[in-house]
């Protein structure tokens, strides 16, 4: 028996884009794309057709997508929100990321990590978040931290940080102790603890700072100071 294919919804209020990228899911065998133009249609075609994956620009709803994120896990019917995005927003990444979003992709990202993305989040498989910024720049289309130096690569899933992760990370740039990324985020310090763990193997880090330099000199995270100027 035939596999039933994974269903994206496309959501884009540009044509082009938006036909362009159903056209390179639906070049895919096990995947179904259908393309809507508005933060209500794309809640009426996840109500109706129970997709596996939206893609969301991130400027189609309006000013602010939280809304509409809102709406379309609040469907009824599972579904993983991944958002594309021209210019890389640490904060709203980080409401988004909370909100149930399952990455937040720029629109310049490889066509092999975006098909691999659709993939893992119709599977079911480990919460991750890919972080991706305009070609040409140090990092680009890399999801795992690492050097500028190292060559841009597509990467599996599986070796990307999760959304936690990120946002532990985050508030250690911001100089807080394990206590208080706990407090900050509802978790304990054991959780923290873990996390950082993680953090420091992904990145081949051998301290806070370390994992926090390495995230820095990757686009992954933004300075401290430079988000405090926003």
């Amino acid at each position: 028996m035939t596999p039933e294919p994974v269903r994206i919804v496309v959501v884009d209020d540009h044509r082009l884009p938006r036909e362009a990228l159903c056209h390179v899911l639906d070049s895919e065998p096990d995947l179904e794309a259908l393309g809507v133009d508005s933060g209500p249609s794309a809640v009426r075609a996840v109500a109706e057709c129970r997709p596996d994956v939206v893609l969301l620009d991130v400027a189609t709803p309006g000013p602010d997508p939280a809304p509409a994120v809102r709406e379309l896990l609040d469907c009824g019917h599972p579904v993983g929100i991944v958002v594309l995005h021209t210019q890389s927003d640490l904060l709203l990444m980080r409401r988004l990321l909370d909100l149930g979003v399952r990455a937040y992709m720029h629109k310049s990202v490889s066509r092999g990590l975006l098909l691999s993305t659709v993939r893992d989040i119709a599977g079911a498989k480990q919460q991750t978040v890919t972080i991706t910024v305009p070609s040409g720049s140090p990092g680009a289309e890399v999801a795992v931290p690492r050097l500028a130096s190292e060559p841009a690569r597509d990467v599996p899933a599986s070796d990307l940080l999760s959304a936690r992760e990120l946002v532990v990370l985050t508030l250690v740039a911001e100089a807080l102790t394990n206590r208080q990324v706990a407090s900050e985020m509802d978790i304990t310090e054991a959780t923290v603890k873990r996390h950082l763990r993680n953090i420091f193997a992904k990145l081949g880090a051998t301290s806070r700072i370390d994992a926090v330099n390495k995230a820095i000199n990757a686009l992954v995270i933004q300075p401290p100071a430079a988000r405090r100027r926003r």
